[in-house]
């Protein structure tokens, strides 16, 4: 997609599911102008990119903001129907990231609607451009466009982006790779026509600048700071690590990143992790907790990451967020829904080292106090093990350190900590570090 970026979701109705094919029309003037642009762009992105020749370019089809929001409608219906849809908005609210009435489905349509200019649709194999963009800004949105149709060639984007349960951090990951490596191959093609390239550069500063302030708008402006910084994310981070990416390795070379994709934000955020010192994300896994919630249901289980670590931080933390998240290894969270409708999360997270899950621990702790200035609590730490602990009269906050493990329970009613508190700890390994 072009231009103006959208949040994983979003992408996802665009970018993965693509328009359904209509019935055939006949070529307006403004796509007959496009489609003869398109030829000559695909050739020389494909050049650069070191692929055989692609053929012939997608068709490309020029539609009106009513009809973009028709077909968004549509798409969010089918794919995300309402419990699905339930189920990603209280997770949100759990973590304290969205107001709790927040109308997470509106936020999505009209936001899609205010900032998308142009879609690729692997599934239609079809360019959708928006007639409200004057035509050089349709080159511009077309170019980015095509980048994606050669990445359809070498991975299928459908395939390559379809959501696995429970692994929303690598999937942002993925979109990130695909959406900067779009940016930066469009960069090049301009670059290499005045003579240099984008390894040459030393530093985006000033191209991120333009992506962070091309999204502009009344819904993207009111949205919630999460959604801000998700809807920029895989432009802004995807393009950093895709430069850090060129400046070792030919364009060519991004196919084998397609067969074996980074699996975290932590990887498109230290490119170093996945592409020299490689980093994998360590497993985690939560035992089987229902049991122990008699009359709760669960609404949500994934995993953070990083970038969603710093997210839940920054609001009570602000710039020290980035510090508390940074050595992420591994995590895994589950949401309840009890009978009274309060939202409980079981957290456990794996770090690089003992400091930073000390680092870790302080930070949420200081967080949840900022968050809930109604606790009361005491702490307790030593060598290897640090526990601290609050009460929100019948809810139940911990947060547990062992080695390089930090256990987050929150709004835990609390004749159930102790239980679900015993139970995750048995199931784990040793505090080895990873």
């Amino acid at each position: 997609m072009t231009r103006r970026p959208v949040p994983l979701l979003l992408v996802l109705l665009l970018v993965v599911t693509g328009l359904a094919p209509g019935p055939a029309r006949a070529q307006s003037q403004s796509e007959a102008a496009l489609a003869a642009l398109a030829g000559p762009l695909y050739d020389q992105l494909a050049t650069l990119k070191g692929m055989p020749s692609p053929g012939a370019p997608p068709p490309i089809q020029v539609k009106s903001r009513a009809e973009m929001r028709r077909f968004i409608e549509q798409e969010l219906d089918r794919l995300y129907p309402p419990a699905r849809l339930e189920s990603e908005r209280k997770g949100m609210v759990a973590w304290g990231l969205i107001p709790p009435d927040y109308d997470l489905r509106r936020l999505y349509v009209d936001l899609m609607e205010e900032q998308i200019a142009a879609y690729y649709d692997p599934r239609g194999k079809v360019m959708v451009v928006g007639d409200w963009l004057p035509p050089e800004q349709q080159e511009v949105a077309l170019m980015h466009e095509l980048v994606h149709a050669l990445q359809d060639r070498q991975v299928a984007l459908d395939t390559f982006m379809t959501p696995n349960s429970g692994q929303g951090d690598q999937l942002l990951a993925r979109q990130a790779l695909i959406e900067g490596e779009a940016v930066a191959l469009s960069l090049e093609l301009v670059l290499k026509a005045q003579g240099t390239d984008l390894a040459s550069l030393p530093d985006l500063s000033s191209v991120r600048s333009a992506v962070e302030t091309g999204s502009v708008g009344p819904t993207i402006s009111a949205a919630p700071r999460f959604l801000r910084d998700l809807l920029l994310f895989p432009y802004v981070d995807g393009l950093g690590f895709v430069y850090q990416f060129r400046k070792a390795q030919p364009w060519s070379a991004m196919t084998a990143l397609y067969r074996d994709p980074p699996r975290s934000t932590t990887q498109i955020m230290n490119p170093a992790q996945r592409l020299t010192q490689r980093q994998d994300p360590v497993p985690v896994a939560l035992p089987d907790l229902g049991t122990l919630r008699p009359g709760a249901t669960v609404v949500s289980e994934d995993e953070l990451g990083e970038f969603g670590l710093r997210s839940v931080l920054s609001r009570q933390l602000g710039d020290q967020a980035a510090r508390a998240a940074a050595g992420w290894r591994g995590d895994r969270y589950r949401i309840w829904a009890d009978a009274d409708g309060r939202l409980a999360i079981a957290y456990l997270l794996v770090m690089a080292d003992e400091r930073s899950a000390a680092d870790f621990a302080s930070g949420y702790g200081r967080a949840l106090e900022r968050r809930y200035p109604s606790l009361s609590g005491k702490a307790a730490t030593g060598p290897a093990v640090g526990l601290a602990s609050w009460r929100d009269g019948n809810r139940a906050f911990i947060v547990e350190r062992r080695g390089v493990q930090v256990l987050v329970l929150e709004q835990m009613p609390a004749a159930d900590v102790d239980g679900v508190r015993a139970a995750i700890w048995k199931s784990r390994p040793g505090p080895a570090t990873p």
